[in-house]
């Protein structure tokens, strides 16, 4: 559990969905974008090539009209027009409007609140004047840009729904694949993902983790079939063995110097037996078993024990604090989780190891140089198996016990130096072990 909860801790960066959202909506403005500037190039074009036609059908019906040997002047409510013989140039006063811009000029100008389109240029036997009245395509031209401002901003306005509905409907697949891969939980037999219905380019995602899927079944299966036959291999001459010391000490004949030697092998059964019901029960899935453990009296009875696997370490182990905490628990696992953790500790120093109970917490306080970094990744990391040391592997062994009684491992920071290792325990109701109902291992304060 601990460890699903370490890897689902993730920060998402982004989704998919507002991805294609982004995408989407970048796609038609860059489209309206371009259809603007498109739609404004071919109606500058347009609306030129019509105003010089109108200019040139102008100049050529005022040139019909007009006497080409004297000047003629043409007035309409949108065209002045005005020509002059080339004899008569000098002698004949020019209308005002055509005064100042240079001769030829062909262009727009302004005249008090209208602007016009000039158009002086030689025609044949004199000079022609024209100009005509273009504020009305002034006004069009804004009347044409609110248009298509108030175009642009509809399409923008439904824009953004079809983007959202776009993307929704392209990442429901997706969406409908991780609501699968999600609803798979860890178990000797899951659920694979089907395969109906899928598209072409998530068919390839399907297939591959079902593949997955079916290797992690026949592994776990092949682990519990293991798991089994070495069960029983270590059992049987486990029994073979204790038996064979109930059958000596009830004869009774053992001499007092074996005696000892006959107590110490005992142990070493017992501790094998333990050890083998421990290792099954990490890898057994359900609920652990949950017993009655008097944590005091298991840490004393692993502190006569030490000098077995480290000589003159029952002298070096001093055991603190007051508190007789009563766990519910499998104590195979608790025993296991004490050992290693004691183990550890004198591994790694000379000097003193001090154990320090609390009602709520165990501490493993050492003497040594501190934990290396990479042995402190262990308990802050999801457990992974170490590829050397006996360290690596008792702290790997040690987190595991804690991630399947759901305890707490954590290195203490130790300002004197040294290494605290603190295994904090739960809480459950304090009628737990009297009603018998407590099915998950906490812990619980006798009274």
């Amino acid at each position: 559990m601990m460890r699903g909860n370490r890897r689902m801790a993730m920060t998402a960066t982004d989704s998919i969905e507002r991805r294609i959202l982004r995408y989407v909506i970048g796609s038609v403005l860059l489209t309206l974008l371009v259809t603007i500037a498109g739609i404004s190039f071919v109606n500058g074009l347009f609306e030129k090539s019509l105003l010089t036609r109108q200019m040139q059908e102008e100049r050529s019906f005022i040139l019909s009209q007009a006497n080409l040997h004297e000047p003629f002047v043409w007035n309409t409510a949108t065209v002045q027009g005005f020509y002059v013989p080339a004899s008569m140039q000098g002698d004949v006063e020019i209308p005002e409007i055509f005064r100042s811009p240079a001769f030829p000029f062909t262009g727009e100008i302004d005249v008090g609140e209208k602007k016009y389109m000039l158009q002086n240029a030689p025609v044949d036997g004199g000079r022609m004047y024209l100009a005509k009245d273009i504020s009305i395509y002034e006004i069009q031209g804004v009347a044409y840009k609110w248009v298509l401002g108030a175009i642009s901003l509809m399409l923008l306005t439904l824009a953004v729904p079809f983007a959202r509905i776009t993307s929704r409907h392209l990442v429901t697949p997706l969406v409908d694949l991780m609501g699968q891969i999600k609803s798979i939980e860890p178990a000797p037999t899951m659920p694979h993902l089907a395969e109906d219905g899928v598209d072409q380019e998530l068919l390839v995602v399907v297939r591959t983790l079902n593949r997955f899927l079916d290797e992690m079944e026949t592994y776990v299966k092949r682990e519990k079939m293991l798991l089994g036959m070495a069960s029983h291999e270590l059992r049987t001459p486990i029994s073979i063995i204790a038996g064979a010391l109930d059958g000596i000490e009830a004869r009774g004949e053992t001499p007092t110097a074996d005696a000892r030697a006959m107590r110490r092998i005992r142990r070493a059964v017992n501790g094998m037996g333990t050890s083998v019901h421990a290792i099954l029960s990490l890898m057994r899935h359900g609920d652990p078993v949950s017993e009655g453990v008097a944590l005091l009296l298991v840490v004393r009875e692993e502190m006569k024990d030490v000098d077995h696997i480290h000589q003159g370490a029952r002298k070096r182990v001093r055991l603190h604090g007051e508190a007789d905490p009563r766990l519910l628990a499998d104590p195979a696992l608790v025993r296991m989780l004490l050992r290693n953790l004691m183990h550890n500790a004198l591994q790694h120093t000379s000097g003193a190891v001090n154990v320090v109970i609390d009602t709520n917490w165990i501490e493993f306080r050492d003497e040594g140089p501190g934990l290396p970094e990479h042995y402190r990744a262990l308990l802050t990391a999801p457990p992974v198996v170490p590829t050397s040391g006996a360290a690596g592997l008792g702290l790997f062994i040690a987190t595991l016990i804690c991630e399947r009684l759901q305890w707490q491992l954590k290195w203490v920071n130790a300002a004197a130096g040294g290494t605290v290792l603190r295994v904090t325990f739960g809480a459950v109701p304090a009628d737990a072990f009297t009603r018998g109902d407590c099915k998950w291992p906490r812990a619980k304060v006798a009274a």
